[in-house]
């Protein structure tokens, strides 16, 4: 399989199915917690790791991460990333589609906007996902509240949430 990195990013089909808002068509991550730390160098903040297996084909909507810093490092297979981070850089038109292999790793700044990533091999793929986030926002929202889907803040927003 390989990946189309011509796609535009604004093109992936995003639907609810099931509750969830999924890549039409596609498979996504699992996500489990792989440690929580509170550094004291880092108050009122959390440095918690995130486990994320992607089955082959996956993708994950376009999404932010509520705030949090983000550094990816892959463990196994290839993943397909692409960011757009105008808060970093106001001027940002994003990074184009970039594919990760195992040791690679990339870095999220608060703000950005993940605009695609999705499996780009013929195996399963694992990255860990490193975040510092607020204290506050995790024990006040939860570890859902590190992804952000672009759909569900849209759907809100028409509902009038």
């Amino acid at each position: 399989m390989s990946p189309n990195l011509e796609m535009r990013w604004q093109d992936q089909e995003v639907v609810k199915e099931n509750g969830q808002w999924v890549v039409r068509g596609r498979p996504i991550p699992a996500v489990s917690p792989a440690f929580q730390q509170n550094p004291s160098n880092i108050p009122d903040h959390y440095y918690l790791g995130l486990k994320v297996t992607a089955p082959v084909n996956a993708a994950t909507p376009p999404h932010t991460h509520g705030g949090a810093a983000v550094v990816a490092t892959m463990i196994k297979g290839k993943m397909l990333n692409q960011m757009v981070c105008p808060d970093h850089d106001p001027n940002s038109q994003g990074t184009g589609p970039k594919i990760y292999s195992v040791g690679e790793s990339w870095y999220e700044p608060p703000g950005c906007h993940h605009v695609r990533s999705e499996n780009a091999g013929d195996e399963e793929a694992e990255f860990l996902a490193v975040f510092v986030v607020s204290k506050e926002q995790i024990d006040k929202e939860g570890l859902a509240s590190i992804v952000v889907i672009d759909a569900e803040v849209e759907e809100r927003k028409r509902a009038g949430l």
